[in-house]
């Protein structure tokens, strides 16, 4: 067996199994903040919660939050990795038989591959199953009706719902204007709160503009059969253009391999997709950010000597001051990606990229 072999399935084992440290750590604080804001929360609206839902939603949300911080979970376990191979002078030992930085860069960065493609397979998922899942079980114990805040967009058009005192409409529109805030091809079935279904409208445009919808050319039919139409159709409303483009999913409870499905679809029926678009990019460049981000750790933490842990601790010091800025950053492009003053692309990737650059030159001298 080559060396190379071995010292890939020990560096493996070791950068896991201090990653999957982390992250349990990581996993259990986050899940008592959790648990203490639920409780609060629930409790300040007199809601009786039973005990396995708060265990539910506890462990739910923390996993919705360590997938946001995942790279950062890998980071940390990429120092925690080389603070315990140092401590017992494993990598000296590794140096000494002839083990180059380089190597030992290409394992860790392999080991982060590994890790990578489980997140991006499996992991966000199951995080974005949890969003989901989040959504429906305080819906129950709120007994909020979901459907008022979700949108259904098939490639066929959306269906959303809207209430206005004792009327609610369920209203089908085949695609959106944007500009005009105007929907295309529309129809509304119009139900009372006392009295129930009272009739179909049908109309090939429709605007909704102060709290208003207008409805062009709708044709009206009651329960009874009857028809009419009616040139301009008026209904109040307490929705805008702006409120009904927002009522599209969270984009976090959509799986990684859903996503582009999603976005096509939006695109096709008219409504905005940016921030499904912000939020497909920032999972492919959490994956560019692992690879930066134990790149970085392996620059600062790779050489070791001796009678020199005050200046190794600084020097994590200076590395944790270094990430975290690079990370607010990184959040601020993203957001500017999201109002389009900067190219989408751009913003979920320069950081990182740039990270990787800067990084390499510093593993290539050594």
């Amino acid at each position: 067996m080559k060396i190379n072999d071995i010292l890939f399935r020990y560096i493996t084992k070791v950068f896991i199994k201090s990653f999957l440290i982390v992250t349990l750590c990581f996993f259990f604080m986050t899940a008592m903040l959790e648990y203490m804001e639920i409780v609060r929360r629930f409790s300040s609206h007199h809601i009786a919660v039973p005990y396995s839902a708060i265990i539910e939603l506890t462990v739910l949300n923390a996993i919705a939050t360590v997938s946001s911080f995942f790279p950062f979970a890998l980071f940390l376990g990429s120092i925690l990795f080389f603070i315990t191979i140092h401590g017992k002078m494993e990598l000296t030992a590794i140096k000494c038989v002839g083990v180059s930085v380089s190597q030992i860069s290409k394992c860790l960065l392999m080991a982060t591959f590994l890790v990578g493609t489980v997140y991006i397979t499996i992991f966000d998922g199951i995080a974005s199953f949890s969003v989901q899942r989040i959504k429906l079980i305080e819906s129950k114990l709120t007994k909020k009706d979901q459907i008022d805040e979700k949108m259904t967009v098939t490639n066929k058009g959306a269906w959303f719902r809207d209430v206005y005192l004792d009327k609610s409409y369920i209203v089908y529109a085949k695609s959106f204007l944007n500009k005009q805030n105007k929907l295309l091809n529309v129809r509304f079935f119009e139900f009372d709160e006392k009295t129930g279904f009272q009739a179909s409208i049908y109309s090939d445009s429709a605007t909704v503009s102060n709290h208003t919808w207008k409805l062009r050319n709708a044709k009206v039919i009651g329960i009874d059969g009857t028809e009419k139409v009616v040139p301009v159709l008026v209904r109040k409303t307490n929705l805008s253009f702006n409120n009904i483009d927002k009522m599209t999913t969270n984009p976090k409870s959509i799986s990684f391999w859903s996503m582009a499905k999603y976005i096509a679809m939006l695109e096709k029926v008219g409504l905005s997709s940016i921030k499904y678009k912000i939020n497909w990019f920032s999972r492919i460049s959490a994956l560019i950010q692992m690879v930066a981000l134990v790149l970085v750790a392996i620059v600062f933490c790779i050489n070791y000597h001796v009678g020199s842990a005050g200046w190794y601790a600084t020097k994590l010091g200076i590395l944790l001051m270094f990430t975290f800025p690079m990370h607010l950053m990184n959040n601020i492009l993203m957001a500017l990606g999201e109002t389009g003053s900067i190219p989408i692309w751009l913003s979920a990737f320069v950081i990182p990229i740039t990270t990787i650059c800067m990084s390499i030159p510093s593993l290539v001298r050594r």
